[in-house]
């Protein structure tokens, strides 16, 4: 099994990182990646295994072991104070302390705090940068906005950019700092060349620009320059909708509406774009506005729907915590491996349990609860006592794009990455990992044993060893790219 791993390290250090904001070539080779004594092996039992969240080799094993024992501690704040002062060219140090000093941010609303941690995360994206990766922007981005010092994200921003001018989150989180602003012209130029450089199928650019150009009432300009063909991007055809009335064009607006009305049963329309006494908005969930929760009103002109937590919300969620910033084939991938767990159950192979599913419930949001919140699966989120994902443990959060992903696996609208197989319909494609099922309907519960069961991870591949074989698929950037794949039966 420990020759397993090193197969598994090896293969991870030559694709992207999963999680990582990677511009499409391997930052470290296999052979230059050192880990200080006993981390290897005390890595294949933590997310630590997944490839955004190596180690750098400077990282020594007490390192680690405080970084997994502090987060969430009561002590967590001096405990990571503590470690930044004895390890202060450790990226994980840093990066505990800034997401520690945010919790205290949030907690209490000082800006001083997220001041601190807006240092520590500059600091952790240096150590990142120094050893090839870029990591961390969406972050930098959040804090640099909540401590009022927007500059200091766009200067590491415009470093990065300088050795990358492609990188594709970069350019598109320096848009939306640059937006935040005001410096519209900037913030424009950078939103399009997010769009020139984006993977197909990452909506986010398209959803973030748009957004933009209606804010300034430029609706046509937000009808032309943010197409998408032959991708599903519901979120984005809302938007069309909500110009298309802006402009008078009721009709074709009504058109654009009901392609979004039942995702946004799960991912509701900001509040903003609910437009009063709109007929053409009609069944469409919207967002609880902060003034409508305080008021208790709930009529048809106020917004409608208050908060959801859905199979598609907790899959989006697991999907962004276990493969944010991958490509959108690794999106579908961890999508897909819930789906098979929520549908098929426990796998055995000789009549015997390889692998022990949850997924228990009356209904698909407690199953699809059950399998994404089960102990030591998806080691990336973090659930509460309902079984509904609240937030990731790492610093990834939702996007347009893992929500279009996960409808689209949730439905089964999107073939397996690995087989190609759909549910209904026929797959558009040879090439799995972009690939459409034409003509399919809404089908949530088929699967098939030829399809990859479940992701196999440096944590996971002690414990299971079932794999009959296994592949890397979609440029997924971690021991992650390797599913537990077995025609075995149920």
């Amino acid at each position: 099994m420990k020759k397993l791993f090193s197969i598994l390290l090896a293969a991870a250090l030559l694709l992207p990182p999963a999680g990582m904001e990677w511009n499409g070539s391997p930052a470290i080779a296999a052979g230059d990646k050192k880990f200080q004594p006993g981390v290897e092996a005390f890595i294949q039992g933590t997310y630590l295994g997944h490839a955004n969240e190596l180690p750098d080799p400077n990282e020594s094993l007490e390192v680690l072991q405080t970084y997994l024992s502090a987060k969430g501690s009561p002590k967590e704040l001096d405990t990571f104070k503590g470690l930044v002062n004895k390890f202060p060219d450790s990226r994980h140090a840093h990066v505990g302390l800034a997401m520690a000093y945010y919790n205290e941010f949030s907690a209490k609303k000082d800006k001083k705090f997220a001041k601190l941690a807006l240092e520590h995360e500059l600091k952790a994206a240096e150590i990142a940068l120094s050893y090839g990766n870029v990591l961390y922007t969406a972050w930098v981005k959040q804090m640099a906005l909540d401590a009022g010092t927007p500059e200091a994200a766009v200067g590491l921003f415009d470093k990065v950019l300088a050795a990358q001018p492609d990188h594709y989150f970069t350019n598109l989180h320096r848009a939306e700092m640059l937006n935040a602003m005001g410096k519209q012209a900037d913030a424009e130029a950078s939103f399009k060349k997010a769009i020139d450089v984006r993977e197909a199928g990452n909506i986010d650019a398209h959803a973030a620009y748009a957004e933009f150009l209606i804010t300034a009432g430029r609706y046509e300009e937000a009808l032309v320059n943010t197409i998408l063909i032959g991708e599903n991007a519901y979120y984005i055809d809302f938007l069309h909708g909500y110009a298309l009335e802006k402009l008078g064009k009721g009709a074709a607006a009504q058109a654009s509406y009901t392609k979004f009305t039942e995702f946004s049963q799960a991912f509701p329309a900001p509040a903003k774009f609910k437009i009063d006494g709109s007929a053409y908005q009609a069944g469409i969930a919207f967002e609880q506005s902060k003034s409508a929760a305080k008021s208790g009103d709930n009529t048809v002109n106020a917004v409608i729907g208050p908060e959801v937590v859905a199979a598609s919300t907790n899959l989006s969620w697991a999907i962004t915590c276990e493969a944010g910033g991958e490509s959108v084939g690794g999106m579908r991938m961890v999508g897909w491996s819930i789906r098979q767990r929520v549908n098929r159950g426990s796998t055995k192979v000789g009549g015997v349990t390889c692998l022990s599913v949850t997924n228990a419930g009356s209904t698909m949001d407690a199953k699809y609860g059950d399998v994404i919140c089960q102990s030591k699966q998806y080691s990336g989120v973090s659930c509460d006592t309902s079984d509904n994902v609240t937030k990731c443990t790492n610093t990834n959060v939702r996007t347009a794009t893992t929500n279009q992903v996960a409808f689209d696996v949730y439905n089964g609208l999107v073939p397996d990455p690995y087989t190609g197989y759909c549910p209904t319909g026929t797959r558009s494609s040879t090439t799995y990992c972009s690939a459409t099922c034409t003509g399919a309907t809404n089908n949530t519960t088929s699967f098939t044993t030829q399809t990859p069961h479940s992701f196999l991870s440096y944590s996971h591949a002690p414990l299971w060893g079932c794999a009959i074989t296994a592949g890397a698929v979609c440029g997924n950037g971690g021991s992650d790219n390797y599913f537990d794949y077995n025609n075995a039966n149920n």
